[in-house]
C-alpha cells in the first residue's frame, strides 16, 4: 500500500506501545507454567501473533480481549511433532527453537521473509554434535522451513558473545525446565546485553533461579517450574524512540509511558540525543525533548540497534558530522537497514554512507523530499521516512506501508492524532 506523507508538524501527548521485547519474553514465561496468566496493556502485532502461534502448537490456551492477553500454559510436554509458524520474527524462531527441543523433542519451524536468510548456525552447531538432527529447507507453499529433531539435554553450553542475544534467551528459557543443572557462559564482549538482561528479568520473575557465577554465565539448576505472574506491560523505548527523535527535530511531542528504571536497552535513544545536543526533560507526565540546535556526535548503536535509523535521521538534520558505529547487525534484519537507511536519507536529500559496519551520516540544513520512497517491507523504515517527511520541503510517497503491522499497527492513527497529514 502506498501513502502520502506531507511536511509538517507534530504536538501533543502519546503513550508508547507495549514494549515488543518484553511481550515476547513474559508471554513465553507464560506459557511455560501450568497456570494462568494475564497481561495487560498488550498489543497485537504480526510478531506478537507468531509467537501466539507457537506457544499454541506447545499446548498454550490464549484469549486476548482489548488491551489483556490470557495465556494458559499446560506444563506438560507435548506428544508429537509441533509446526510452528514463526512470520518474520526473529525473536520467535530463536527463543522457540530450544524451548520445542525441551516440550516436544523439537519441531518443523516456518519462516517468511528473510527470516529464513537470517543465521541460525549457532543452534545448529550446539544441538547436532549432541545428537539432534537439522535441516533446513522449503515447504510445500515455497516458504522456508527448519526441522529439528531431538531433544535439548542438561550440560555445559558456551556461545560467543559477538552473536545475537536470541540465542542466549533461547536457552535461558529452556535449560532451567531439564532434568539436570546446567551451565551457560557467553565470552566477552556480550553485544546487546540488555536484552539478555530483560530475559533474565523475566524469569526471575516468574520464579526461575538462575546461579550467577561470573558476568553472563549462570550455573541453571534442573527441575525448575515456571510460576505464573500477571501484570502490566512496560511501554517500549524502540518505539517510543520515533517520537522522541521527532520531538528533538522540532515537533511539540511528549511520550509517556516509558519506564526511567529498565533494562532496556533502546533508552538509550536518551542519552544519544542529549549526546546531540538536546535537552531531555523527564517527569510524571512523559519525556518531552527539545532541541535549539543540534550537533554531530559519535554513537554506539551495538547494543540498541533498533533505534539507529531514526537516529540517524536525527544526526542527518543536525549540524556537522555523525558517526553511528556498530551497525553490523542491522545488516540481519527484515531489510538490511544498514543500506536501507542510507539509501532513504540520500534519497530525501540528505548525505549518508556505509564504512563497514559504522552510519556515517553529514548534516544537511533541510531535506527536499518529492521522492517515492521504498520501505524494503520493514517497518523501521516506514517510521523513518514518515518522521522524515515532516521536515520535507516537498511531500514524500512510502510504499509498503504495511509493514508497519509487523510491530505497530496503530502507528499510523497515532502519526495522525498528532496532526500529521497523510493521504
Amino acid at each position: 500500500m502506498d501513502m502520502k506523507f506531507f511536511p509538517g508538524h507534530l504536538s501533543g501527548l502519546t503513550a508508547a506501545p507495549a514494549s515488543k521485547s518484553e511481550s515476547h519474553r513474559k508471554m513465553i514465561c507464560a506459557g511455560l507454567t501450568a497456570g494462568t496468566t494475564t497481561l495487560t496493556g498488550f498489543m497485537d502485532s504480526e510478531d506478537m501473533a507468531a509467537t501466539i502461534r507457537c506457544l499454541k502448537a506447545l499446548g498454550t490456551e490464549v484469549s486476548i480481549q482489548g488491551d489483556a492477553i490470557t495465556l494458559t500454559g499446560s506444563g506438560q510436554r507435548r506428544v508429537g511433532t509441533p509446526y510452528m509458524d514463526c512470520g518474520e520474527s526473529g525473536s520467535t524462531l530463536r527463543f522457540l527453537v530450544p524451548i520445542a527441543m525441551t516440550m516436544a523433542n523439537g519441531g518443523v519451524f516456518q519462516m517468511h521473509g528473510r527470516l529464513g536468510q537470517r543465521p541460525m548456525d549457532v543452534y545448529r552447531d550446539l544441538f547436532v554434535p549432541r545428537g539432534a538432527s537439522w535441516w533446513m529447507g522449503s515447504g510445500p507453499d515455497g516458504a522456508a522451513e527448519l526441522h529439528v529433531q531431538g531433544r535439548l539435554n542438561a550440560g555445559n553450553y558456551v556461545l560467543p558473545g559477538n552473536v545475537s542475544s536470541q540465542f542466549v534467551s533461547g536457552l535461558l528459557f529452556s535449560l532451567p525446565m531439564l532434568s539436570g543443572d546446567s551451565r551457560l557462559q557467553v565470552k566477552p564482549p556480550v553485544e546487546s546485553s540488555a536484552y539478555i538482561d530483560m530475559t533474565v528479568k523475566a524469569l526471575l520473575e516468574s520464579g526461575i533461579t538462575l546461579q550467577e557465577e561470573g558476568p553472563y554465565t549462570w550455573v541453571i539448576p534442573g527441575n525448575q517450574r515456571y510460576h505464573a505472574v500477571s501484570g502490566p506491560l512496560t511501554g517500549d523505548y524502540s518505539q517510543g524512540a520515533v517520537y522522541l527523535c521527532a520531538a528533538a527535530l522540532g515537533n511539540d511531542v511528549k511520550v509517556t509511558g516509558l519506564e526511567k528504571d529498565t533494562v532496556q536497552g533502546d533508552r538509550a535513544v536518551i542519552d544519544c540525543l542529549q549526546k546531540l545536543g538536546a535537552v531531555v526533560t523527564e517527569d510524571e507526565s512523559g519525556i518531552a525533548v527539545k532541541a535549539e540546535q543540534l550537533h554531530g556526535a559519535t554513537l554506539d548503536m551495538s547494543g540498541c540497534p533498533d533505534i539507529a535509523p531514526i537516529v540517524a535521521l536525527t544526526c542527518q538534520l543536525a549540524g556537522g558530522t555523525s558517526r553511528l558505529t556498530g551497525c553490523g547487525r542491522l545488516k540481519l534484519k527484515e531489510c538490511d537497514r544498514l543500506e536501507g537507511t542510507v539509501t532513504i536519507l540520500n534519497q530525501l536529500g540528505g548525505c549518508a554512507r556505509v564504512e563497514g559496519d559504522t552510519l556515517v551520516v553529514e548534516g544537511v540544513d533541510k531535506l527536499k523530499g518529492g521522492v517515492v520512497i521504498d520501505a524494503m517491507n520493514d517497518h523501521r523504515m516506514v517510521m523513518l521516512a514518515s518522521i522524515a517527511a515532516l521536515r520535507c520541503d516537498e511531500p514524500i510517497v512510502i510504499q509498503g506501508v504495511e509493514a508497519l503491522h509487523k510491530s505497530w499497527p496503530a502507528y499510523l492513527d497515532t502519526y495522525k492524532q498528532l496532526g500529521g497529514h497523510i493521504e
